[in-house]
């Protein structure tokens, strides 16, 4: 007689990776604001080697190999977003579909440095001597307003400049969270989740005036999607700088090499906190800005050196120093002997 024995439960098979984040998909990330991000992502795992194999067999030192293929290619971010991708996916497998079992090889993988910081500001100081302001425009961002073919783009970018506002919160502004008389728009849905209020300056607001009026009172004031704002903004940004060279070459100037250069629609959002932060206090410009942590709005507030300059003799201390010198040379000019 066979001694009694107490049989383990078979475990039920691993997903492939494919399996897995098809499935993640459509029970995880559809409920996400950046699904459209993750599926792109996700397509890019799903056309990895990596893709039929089973998530268990799935080591660290093959993740480590595609990290090290992609780096050569793409961005630091872009390496960190995919990795984090993954590490999710596996920690859902784990947590809600019954793999406890599972280990997240992600976890293994050294992720490369990323330093995203930006401090790019809009050039507000373009000329060329004997050519007029209306020929030269002064702004980089008239420039690239002229360059767009696009009737909405030109709206667009004032707004997103003087508001700081995210490209999304402006493509999906609506007409009937627009108030043009206090000058205040809502955004019911953000990037933090959280709602929030933003001031219009009066350029954005006479900017949204013109654009609304004759428009219907509610929905969209845009068309344009997130993604077609970039890229339009990407072939403004090159007209201007071919114009902006064409015009040197006619008039025997030198280009500057900087301006146009590198420059993002993100970047507004940059110049319109540096903007406003020369109004609000730190709590203020957070509330309008978005951001709840002050480190990460820290990062959005990229002072020129002549504006804090400026903003120190405006202020009680400097004006108090400037009076002080002009009386020391009174002074000065009292106590020199008068001329024979």
């Amino acid at each position: 007689m066979k001694p009694w024995s107490r049989r383990q439960p078979r475990r039920k098979p691993a997903p492939t990776l494919a399996d897995a984040i098809t499935r993640y998909l459509e029970e995880v990330s559809v409920t996400k604001k950046g699904k459209a991000a993750e599926k792109s992502i996700a397509n890019i795992w799903r056309a990895t080697r990596l893709a039929i194999r089973p998530v268990d067999r799935i080591r660290s030192t093959d993740l480590t190999e595609l990290r090290d293929e992609w780096i050569k290619e793409r961005a630091p971010a872009t390496v960190v977003r995919r990795m984090a991708f993954l590490s999710h996916v596996y920690t859902v497998i784990r947590k809600d579909w019954g793999f406890d079992q599972l280990a997240n090889p992600v976890q293994l993988v050294r992720r490369p440095a990323v330093d995203d910081a930006r401090d790019r500001r809009l050039f507000d100081r373009i000329t060329l001597r004997g050519v007029s302001d209306e020929d030269c425009p002064r702004q980089e961002l008239d420039w690239i307003i002229r360059a767009t073919n696009s009737v909405e783009l030109p709206t667009i970018l004032i707004v997103a400049k003087e508001t700081g506002m995210r490209r999304s919160e402006v493509a999906g502004i609506r007409r009937e969270r627009l108030d043009l008389m206090h000058g205040v728009v809502h955004l019911p849905h953000t990037k933090n989740g959280r709602a929030r209020d933003v001031p219009l300056t009066p350029r954005a607001r006479e900017a949204l005036r013109r654009w609304v009026t004759g428009k219907p009172m509610r929905g969209p004031i845009f068309t344009m999607q997130p993604g077609s704002i970039t890229r339009a903004f990407i072939r403004a940004r090159r007209r201007a700088r071919l114009r902006y060279e064409a015009l040197c070459r006619q008039h025997n100037r030198r280009p500057n090499r900087e301006y146009f250069l590198d420059l993002r629609f993100h970047d507004l959002r940059h110049e319109g906190t540096s903007q406003l932060a020369t109004v609000f206090q730190i709590h203020e410009l957070a509330k309008v800005n978005g951001n709840v942590d002050t480190r990460m709005l820290l990062r959005y507030y990229h002072p020129h050196g002549r504006e804090l300059a400026q903003k120190l003799s405006r202020s009680a201390l400097g004006k108090r120093q400037l009076e002080e010198l002009r009386r020391e040379r009174e002074i000065s000019l009292e106590a020199l002997p008068l001329a024979a």
